[in-house]
């Protein structure tokens, strides 16, 4: 398929609003969990929908820039070889600056479009790191599920980048412990993050509207695109609301 062909199967209706609604019913479910979940812990019901939003901006951020790479790297789009020629020499510093855009990405995506307000420097962080978690479990789902070993080495610079965050010389085992302490609180947010991708891939692949031939990732993006729109759209009622 050409570029052209799949712009025009991810438009056609009413497929884009059968997705709409999925991802619209998915994020309003995930919502009635985490204030339920919420009411019988205790806490700030905003700071957890704000938190799950995280999850799933920066995997989008994540997946766009990754999903863009391979469109590139298997050659997806009618380019002279010139450029391929460049693209092999220098495909691993490339695949590094994807991942570089991909984090100032999700800065304007959860700062401008999808401010929130509630989430601390350092909490910030270690919602990066779970981010990282969130797309190795991702990875680790093609690897071993459709069996697709293309993602190997994106695997193994997420693990690096994940390694580096905590392996340098002025680094303390009670900071290391304190993050791990609180991934491990935020865990529970993490698998609804988790189980919101499965639902939009199950429907998603079921109904044929993503396509593994442009990309699991790339599919995947694709699907988390429209979580973020659902999201922008529940924050800026949440807002509204506050302003009432």
């Amino acid at each position: 398929m050409t570029l052209a062909n799949y712009i025009e199967h991810y438009t056609k209706m009413p497929d884009v609003l059968l997705m709409l609604a999925v991802s619209a019913t998915t994020v309003m479910i995930m919502h009635f969990i985490l204030s339920l979940f919420t009411k019988a812990v205790g806490g700030n019901v905003i700071a957890r929908f704000e938190i799950y939003y995280e999850m799933i901006i920066s995997s989008t951020a994540m997946l766009f820039f990754i999903g863009l790479y391979f469109l590139i790297d298997y050659r997806y789009f009618n380019v002279d070889d010139s450029f391929y020629k460049i693209w092999e020499k220098y495909d691993d510093f490339l695949l590094l600056f994807a991942m570089f855009i991909s984090v100032l990405f999700m800065n304007i995506l959860d700062r401008i479009l999808v401010p929130l307000r509630s989430i601390t420097k350092d909490k910030r962080s270690i919602l990066r790191m779970m981010a990282m978690v969130y797309m190795l479990i991702i990875f680790a789902y093609i690897k071993f599920v459709y069996e697709d070993n293309n993602y190997d080495e994106i695997i193994t610079y997420f693990i690096i980048m994940m390694l580096g965050r905590y392996i340098y010389f002025d680094a303390s085992f009670r900071d290391f412990a304190n993050s791990m302490r609180e991934m491990l609180f935020l865990s529970p947010i993490l698998l609804l993050a988790l189980i919101t991708t499965g639902i939009m891939a199950f429907y998603g692949f079921g109904s044929e509207y993503l396509l593994k031939s442009n990309g699991v990732v790339g599919s995947l993006c694709i699907a988390h695109l429209y979580l973020t729109f659902e999201i922008f759209i529940a924050h800026l009622i949440e807002r509204l609301m506050k302003k009432c």
